[in-house]
């Protein structure tokens, strides 16, 4: 079953008055759309001060199953892009245009579209459909922000290990070896990113990095550090989660401060990163309660803030302000998806899912959530608890903020908690 990667949006370009943006016969820029007055990046936020929701999806032709997507490669695909519910880009997909339809190759960034696609030698990446750059070798995009017109990208080797962090598509550190923690961050002293180089003992050891605007410094970690789940910087310190000898729980570590992740008893901690907010820095974990169960929990200088319920694990997460919002999923068959937001929990309506990497954002203080239907019907974007049907065949795969004041600069990253 293909859901997450291969389904797809219905999209009529007379209902939704875009226009062709040039080209000739046979040239890219002949399939790529736009609505009229679009084109700045910011889909109206500099006249209205406010933040925008962008969301994306797929588009197949009207009737076409996207769940089952029997014609995959074949049937007419296209990425659009929509700004507070408006389409505003439709962009064809397929490997004759070198756009992917795996929601992990596209991202909003400040109101932009950039895809990502890998050949049989190259990865290529685009901007709102055109072509931006492409350089020597298949990468995993791992990170990408933008600071101006620059662009900057966080790539795991698809055929084995190491990594290349790069502006405008030229190298600033590449390693033949070695994976990437976590993604980029663009903060404001710079953007940073961190990355272990194992070492050969056998034990799973490593050594582990910290990159900021280019410049590398090895972490300097305790000796009895085993294991390091995720770095982060944050209020100019380099923060870490590790597992150390002797101690059945992760540990946070900033700067001097240190602060043991406390589990519920005889539960052991499976994955887990850091979140940051903006007067806090929360540890979002998963953990199993009886050697089976799958949980999610969140912490604050190593207390328990919320031990959502039995079986739910986070899939996706954004932060607004001092404030948490995520999507929960349930292994158990026909549970529910649950929405948690601001410490109020809410079940996804009945005959929908989340699908994508990342399909909710807060905008403006709501929090929008895309959600697709499990029967093949029109997806809906979740709002505060209303409801509003998108006019299309297939699901939403991602759902991002962007505006004046709160530009969406960071990306999923490679491992997220799985």
């Amino acid at each position: 079953m293909r859901f997450v990667y291969l389904i797809v949006f219905a999209f009529v370009v007379c209902s939704c008055s875009l226009v062709e943006i040039g080209g000739t016969a046979g040239s890219q820029k002949q399939d790529v759309w736009v609505a009229p007055g679009t084109g700045d990046g910011n889909g109206g936020a500099g006249n209205t001060g406010k933040a925008v929701c962008y969301i994306t999806g797929f588009d197949y032709p009207e009737g076409y199953d996207w769940r089952a997507d029997r014609q995959a490669g074949s049937v007419k695909c296209s990425l659009v892009v929509f700004a507070d519910m408006m389409p505003v880009m439709k962009i064809p997909v397929g490997e004759s245009h070198e756009v992917g339809w795996e929601p992990d190759m596209h991202r909003i960034i400040d109101g932009h579209l950039y895809t990502d696609w890998s050949t049989a030698s190259e990865t290529v990446i685009k901007k709102d459909g055109q072509p931006l750059f492409r350089y020597s070798g298949r990468e995993m995009i791992c990170g990408m922000t933008c600071d101006g017109d620059d662009v900057y990208i966080l790539g795991q080797n698809r055929s084995g290990s190491g990594f290349c962090y790069r502006k405008n598509g030229e190298p600033v550190l590449k390693k033949e070896s070695g994976y990437v923690i976590g993604g980029l961050q663009h903060t404001s002293e710079g953007i940073c990113f961190s990355y272990c180089e194992p070492i050969n003992s056998g034990n799973g050891a490593g050594r582990y990095y910290f990159v900021k605007d280019g410049s590398v410094s090895q972490i300097a970690v305790r000796e009895d550090i085993k294991k390091i789940w995720d770095v982060v910087f944050y209020n100019g310190e380099v923060c870490y989660i590790s597992d150390m000898t002797g101690i059945d729980v992760p540990v946070a570590v900033c700067g001097e401060k240190m602060s043991a992740v406390n589990l519920p008893k005889s539960a052991r901690m499976l994955a887990c990163r850091f979140i940051p907010v903006s007067d806090n820095i929360i540890v979002e974990g998963v953990f199993s309660a009886d050697g089976h169960t799958l949980t999610s929990g969140l912490w604050s200088d190593g207390v328990m803030l919320m031990m959502f319920d039995p079986g739910y694990t986070v899939s996706s997460m954004c932060t607004w302000q001092s404030g948490l919002c995520c999507l929960l999923s349930s292994s158990a068959a026909g549970a529910p998806a649950k929405i948690f937001r601001f410490g109020d929990m809410a079940e996804v309506p009945c005959g929908y899912i989340p699908a994508g990497n990342s399909p909710l954002a807060v905008v403006n203080g709501i929090l929008n959530v895309g959600l697709s239907s499990v029967s093949g019907g029109k997806p809906i974007v979740w709002k505060d608890g209303s409801v509003q049907e998108l006019d299309i065949n297939g699901y939403i795969s991602s759902v991002a903020a962007c505006g004046p004041t709160l530009p969406m600069k960071e990306s999923a990253s490679c491992q997220g908690l799985q």
